[in-house]
């Protein structure tokens, strides 16, 4: 099996170093690892091309656009989709791999937690595994229609082109779940490929205030252009 990172960016020179590192020292070597750069003008580029990425550039502005462009580009038949300022767990890749193996399935899923330094504020954003992935994999074992997650997903190639990949909206993943469910293919969610990730998000603007945001914008589909985690009024 061959596998394609695809990592959108937009100045991510403090976090791209370690996350690229995380997918490099995966006790299975992935098949190449795709930056596509959405406008950076800090050292993003010059930190993804010595740690041995290749780097591609997407003008139209949007994660979802860059992750389809670097989709395109990808010459493995499985694509992971992961961010810039996430940390992937030793056997993530290796955990990908068995579960295509053994389940049977077009794509799969795993936990995202967030990181941070102190112990209560960790716990607090990460508070939503306790609603979330129950419900997830209610649906996973009663309809066998999981949820894809955006930022931590692998997804054959062809499956991903054939429903025309992540629209260009907040709430992409939800919006591509959707589309996912209306097919044959099946997905899966595993409990065993955390991928560890910045809280920048929620320290900028709040936790609450970053949930209520993503389900209202999210319910709008609105436009992916000129949003980061910064912005969320």
């Amino acid at each position: 099996m061959k596998f394609t990172f695809v990592i959108p960016v937009l100045n991510e020179e403090k976090f791209i170093g370690r996350c690229i590192s995380s997918i490099n020292s995966q006790s299975k070597m992935p098949f190449e690892v795709i930056v596509v750069d959405n406008g950076s003008n800090d050292k993003t580029v010059e930190i993804s091309r010595k740690l041995g990425a290749k780097v591609v550039k997407e003008k139209k502005k949007g994660i979802s656009n860059a992750r389809n462009s670097g989709a395109k580009l990808a010459k493995g038949e499985l694509v992971c989709f992961v961010d810039a300022d996430g940390v992937l767990s030793k056997n993530w890749l290796r955990q990908a791999e068995r579960i295509f193996q053994t389940e049977k399935v077009d794509s799969v899923s795993g936990l995202v937690f967030y990181s941070h330094k102190n112990a209560l504020r960790r716990f607090w954003y990460n508070s939503y595994l306790l609603v979330a992935y129950p419900f997830l994999l209610l649906r996973q074992y009663l309809f066998g229609k999981p949820w894809i997650v955006g930022n931590n997903t692998v997804i054959k190639k062809e499956v991903f082109l054939e429903l025309a990949g992540f629209d260009p909206v907040i709430g992409e993943d939800y919006w591509f779940t959707r589309k996912f469910a209306r097919t044959r293919y099946k997905s899966f969610i595993s409990m065993r490929m955390p991928i560890f990730y910045s809280s920048r998000g929620f320290d900028q603007t709040g936790y609450l205030k970053t949930l209520f945001y993503w389900a209202r914008e999210g319910a709008k589909r609105a436009s992916q252009n000129g949003y980061n985690y910064k912005n969320k009024d």
